[in-house]
């Protein structure tokens, strides 16, 4: 007698009900029972599939169940996410949950661009130890690029759309500054994507932005005539300043650091004089002065012993070797004018260290080490070649001033002058 004919039957709950039917495999012609499902009217259908109507019958109660009794399906998830859930209910206890519930949701907050924004920028800065001036410029950049995508999640905003802003944020700018604003878009997008916020693609939105090249041209050396002239125009109170830069290759700020304003590092202080040693001849900058945090020891030589003298600083004094920084106070925009004429020369003082040093030792690791740089950093920024005879008649240059005012001779602990405004 012929086996009767499969039919399709539903399963009822409540309203709800599922359709089991007989379905037969597309490559081993197995004939088996299955039935559609899906969580809510807009989520994509999923299939179950059993060997017997009396399995696919028991399956469909237990599903209707699950559906009726909202929430998840947990039949319904896929094994990684079946795992994953596992691992947290292995991980949490009741008492957890609230806590981690909290950390989802405000990681999903985060997800937006003002509040990523903030988070990275409180992450940086608690790196650093402080928000620095560089970190202050790249707060900047992020703030203003945020508002103008506010209301939209980091993952939401397309390279199109970065690259639009972009080229109005840097319109009229420099190249030097258009780098710096994509080089700001590129760190922000780059942490974005380690935290999980910033999309698939494993190419940022940032990092589409075309490069920019920087002509960093010939570096600004002052020549020995320009020296001479600074000399004999630097206030006597920016004496040492002058002389440290120009025969020591220290940097402004590790000579008279800034106490204005974002400018200020909260962390570092200005070179004291006891941190001359003058019975083996050398500066002995230590990591709270240096900017980069690591300690380095400057050779003398005569010009620096000569100009020191100038200046009035001598073995047995103590404190700050310059109470005052030159920028706040007007001084490089007084010699941009009297002396150059067209502006300050930005770290002139410092290139010319390191240009006419190498001249004389040549020996660019040498001159890095005691710039308190790397050789890659040497060149692209302070390296300008120059003669041997030439860096010999730069550290032969002696102060000539007619009208010098001797200072009055700091004889005992110097304490530095409190910044107002």
């Amino acid at each position: 007698m012929p086996a009767s004919p499969r039919k399709a039957f539903k399963v009822r709950r409540g309203n709800s009900h599922l359709t089991c039917y007989p379905w037969t495999h597309p490559t081993t012609r197995k004939e088996l029972w299955r039935y559609a499902w899906r969580e809510s009217v807009g989520k994509p259908w999923r299939y179950v599939t059993e060997a017997t109507k009396a399995n696919i019958e028991a399956s469909a109660h237990e599903k209707l169940e699950q559906l009726e009794a909202g929430g998840l399906v947990w039949s319904g998830l896929a094994g990684d996410e079946q795992r994953f859930l596992e691992a947290v209910h292995r991980q949490t206890t009741p008492a957890d949950w609230p806590a981690v519930l909290d950390f989802l949701k405000a990681r999903k907050r985060s997800s937006d661009i003002v509040g990523a924004v903030a988070r990275f920028m409180d992450w940086k800065t608690e790196a650093a130890g402080e928000e620095t001036p560089h970190l202050a410029r790249v707060r900047g950049v992020l703030e203003e690029m945020s508002t103008a995508f506010t209301g939209r999640d980091v993952a939401e905003i397309h390279a199109p759309d970065l690259l639009e802003w972009w080229r109005g944020r840097g319109e009229g700018k420099s190249p030097k500054r258009r780098k710096d604003i994509r080089s700001a878009l590129v760190t922000f997008w780059s942490w974005a994507r380690r935290e999980g916020i910033a999309g698939a693609d494993p190419i940022t939105p940032a990092e589409r932005i075309p490069s920019v090249q920087v002509d960093h041209g010939e570096r600004r050396v002052l020549t020995i005539d320009e020296m001479e002239r600074l000399f004999a125009a630097v206030d006597p109170k920016f004496r040492v300043w002058a002389v440290l830069g120009a025969f020591a290759g220290l940097r402004p700020e590790e000579i008279a650091p800034p106490t204005k304003g974002s400018s200020k590092k909260k962390r570092k202080r200005g070179l004291h004089i006891e941190e001359i040693d003058w019975t083996f001849g050398v500066i002995r900058v230590p990591a709270v002065v240096s900017k980069v945090n690591t300690p380095r020891v400057v050779p003398f030589n005569d010009a620096l012993r000569a100009g020191l003298a100038w200046a009035n600083i001598e073995p047995g004094m103590t404190g700050p070797v310059c109470l005052l920084n030159p920028v706040e106070e007007g001084e490089t925009m007084r010699l941009g004018k009297a002396v150059f004429k067209t502006g300050w020369p930005q770290d002139a003082l410092r290139h010319s260290y390191g240009s006419y040093r190498n001249a004389v030792v040549r020996s660019l690791p040498k001159v890095a080490e005691e710039m308190g740089t790397s050789v890659t950093m040497l060149n692209r920024h302070y390296h300008n070649p120059k003669a041997e005879e030439e860096g010999h008649q730069w550290f032969a240059l002696r102060p000539k001033c007619s009208d010098f005012v001797p200072m009055k001779r700091r004889s005992k602990a110097v304490k530095p002058i409190e910044a107002t405004g």
